[in-house]
C-alpha cells in the first residue's frame, strides 16, 4: 500500500470508527418503552433534525451516489432532467403522508407499515401481504447497496469485489442488529451531515482541478457531442422515458414503508412540518452536486473500465489522498444508512408482522431480540448470495425495487388515510394489481413497457383502478375503526 493509500484508509476508518460511536451512544439510550417500539421506531421520540435526516440518508442510496452518478458518467447532462423531479417532489412526498400518519401510529400504536395498513382494515391478509412485498422488495434493494459499498471499497482500499461486499454485509448487519432505529436514525443523522459537505468539497476539487465548466464541455464535445444534448448517447432518455422518469422520481418515495417507518417515529405533527422544510433544502443542494459531478468525472477520468466507479475515482483523481479519505465517506455513508434502514424494515416485516402478529399472544421480549437479530443477519446473508454476481448497472436494481414498492404500496396508502370509504378488498386489490403488473411488465419488458413508457408508470395506475374499484366490492370499514383514524 502506497503513502497516500495509506493516509486514505485512515480517513476513511476514522470515518467508520465515528459511525460505530453513534451507533454505540445511541444504543445506550432507552426511551422507557417495550423492545419492540424501542428497536422499530426509537420510542417515538425523534425530533425534526434527525428525522429529516434519517429520511435523507434512507432515501439517498448508493444509488444517489454511485448508481446516477455512473449514468451521469456514461449519458452526460440527460441525467439533470432525469432527476430534477426528485428535488421537488420529494417533500411532496412529505406533506403528503407525514404529519397524517405520525399522527396515525401515534393513535394507533402501529410500529411498522404492515402494522398500520392491517389494523385499518382489520385484515391479517394485508399484514401477511404487505410483509412478503417489502421482503421481496427491499432485498433487491439491499442486494443494490452492497455492490455499491463493495465498488467503493475495491477503489478505496483495494479490497477484492467479493472480500468487499462480505465484509461490508457483515458490519451493517452487525450495527443494524445492535442498535435498532434509534441507532440507524443517529447513524443516518450523522451519515446525512458526511455526504453533503463530501460531495459538495468533492465536486469543488473536481471543478478545481479540470479547469472549471469550460473545460468540461470542451472535453465532453471532444469525447462525443451527444453527452451535451438530449437524448444522450444511444438515445438514452427519449421523450417516453423522460415522462416515465418525472414520474419515477416525483412519486417512488412516498410509497416506500422504509421512509414511512420515520413517520411513525416522529415526536409530533410540528417535527414532520420543520423537517419537510430541512428536506426540500437539503435536497436542492445535494442532488444537483452528485449530477454534475458524475458528469465532471466523465471529462476528469474518461477510461473507467466500471462507470460505478465514477464518484470514488473523480474523488480520488481531485483531492489530496487524506481528504480523499473524508470525501469518499460519503457516497460510502449514503449506502451504509440505506442498508441499514432497509434491514430494519425488512426484520421488522419478519418478526412483527409474518410471525409476531400471527402467533395468537405476544412476543416475549428476549424472544423478539433474538428473532430480530437472526432476521437481521439472514436477510443481509440473503442479499449478499446475489450481490455476489453485480449488474453491470447498479441503478437498475435500484429503479427495480424504488419503483416496485411505490407501485405495490402508494395510492393503498393514500386512499387508506385519506377516504373513509377504502377498505380491506380495496387495499388488497391495490396491492396486487401493482406489485403483479409492475412484475409481469418487467418480466416481459424489463425497462420500457407499452408506449415505451416504463412499467412503473402503468403499474401505478393499475394500482390506483383497482384501489378505488375494489373498494365498492364490499362494505366499508367499521364506523368505530374509522373514528381513530378519521376522527380529526
Amino acid at each position: 500500500m502506497t503513502a497516500a493509500s495509506l493516509e486514505t484508509g485512515l480517513a476513511f476508518a476514522f470515518y467508520l470508527g465515528a459511525t460505530f460511536f453513534f451507533a454505540w451512544l445511541a444504543n445506550r439510550r432507552k426511551s422507557g418503552a417495550g423492545f419492540m417500539e424501542d428497536f422499530f421506531v426509537g420510542g417515538r421520540e425523534t425530533g425534526a433534525w434527525v428525522m429529516a435526516l434519517t429520511w435523507i440518508a434512507t432515501a439517498a442510496s448508493g444509488g444517489t451516489f454511485i448508481g446516477a452518478p455512473s449514468f451521469a458518467y456514461t449519458y452526460g447532462w440527460i441525467l439533470l432532467l432525469w432527476i430534477s423531479a426528485y428535488m421537488v417532489f420529494a417533500v411532496t412526498g412529505v406533506g403528503m403522508l407525514g404529519k397524517r400518519i405520525g399522527r396515525i401510529g401515534r393513535a394507533t400504536g402501529a410500529l411498522t407499515y404492515p402494522d398500520l395498513m392491517r389494523d385499518r382494515f382489520e385484515s391479517k391478509a394485508i399484514g401477511i401481504a404487505s410483509g412478503v412485498a417489502i421482503i421481496f422488495l427491499y432485498t433487491w434493494y439491499v442486494v443494490a447497496q452492497l455492490v455499491a459499498g463493495a465498488r467503493l471499497l475495491e477503489l478505496i482500499l483495494d479490497v477484492p469485489y467479493h472480500t468487499g461486499v462480505i465484509l461490508f454485509a457483515a458490519v451493517v448487519a452487525l450495527y443494524t442488529a445492535y442498535g435498532g432505529f434509534r441507532a440507524v436514525a443517529w447513524t443516518d443523522a450523522f451519515q446525512a451531515v458526511v455526504m453533503l459537505f463530501g460531495i459538495l468539497l468533492a465536486l469543488w476539487f473536481a471543478l478545481e482541478k479540470i479547469g472549471g465548466m469550460e473545460a468540461v464541455y470542451a472535453e465532453l464535445e471532444r469525447q462525443d457531442p451527444d453527452l451535451l444534448t438530449g437524448p444522450g448517447p444511444d438515445d438514452f432518455l427519449p421523450l417516453p422515458a423522460a415522462i416515465s422518469f418525472m414520474a419515477i422520481y416525483a412519486l417512488s418515495a412516498c410509497g416506500q414503508p422504509s421512509l414511512i417507518s420515520r413517520f411513525l417515529a416522529c415526536r409530533d405533527t410540528r417535527t414532520v412540518r420543520r423537517a419537510c422544510f430541512l428536506i426540500g433544502a437539503y435536497i436542492l443542494l445535494l442532488y444537483p452536486a452528485v449530477m454534475v459531478l458524475g458528469v465532471v468525472g466523465r471529462a476528469l477520468v474518461p477510461d473507467l473500465e466500471v462507470s460505478d466507479h465514477a464518484t470514488p475515482a473523480t474523488i480520488l483523481a481531485a483531492t489530496p489522498p487524506a481528504l480523499a479519505g473524508v470525501l469518499l465517506a460519503a457516497p460510502f455513508a449514503a449506502v451504509m444508512s440505506t442498508v441499514s434502514s432497509y434491514l430494519l424494515v425488512s426484520a421488522s416485516a419478519v418478526v412483527r408482522d409474518l410471525y409476531g402478529r400471527n402467533r395468537g399472544k405476544e412476543l416475549g421480549e428476549v424472544q423478539a431480540r433474538r428473532l430480530t437479530t437472526l432476521s437481521t443477519f439472514g436477510l443481509a446473508l440473503l442479499a449478499l448470495v446475489f450481490a455476489l454476481n453485480p449488474p453491470e448497472f447498479l441503478q437498475y436494481i435500484v429503479i427495480f425495487a424504488g419503483t416496485g414498492l411505490s407501485a405495490t404500496f402508494l395510492f393503498p396508502t393514500l386512499f387508506a388515510v385519506y377516504w373513509p370509504r377504502m377498505n380491506r378488498i380495496g387495499c388488497l386489490a391495490g396491492m396486487a394489481g401493482g406489485f403483479l403488473s409492475f412484475v409481469a411488465q418487467y418480466a416481459a419488458w424489463r425497462t420500457r413497457s407499452f408506449g415505451d413508457f416504463d412499467p412503473f408508470v402503468w403499474s401505478l395506475l393499475i394500482s390506483a383502478a383497482c384501489s378505488y374499484f375494489g373498494a365498492f366490492l364490499a362494505p366499508p370499514t367499521r364506523k368505530d375503526v374509522l373514528a381513530v383514524y378519521f376522527g380529526d
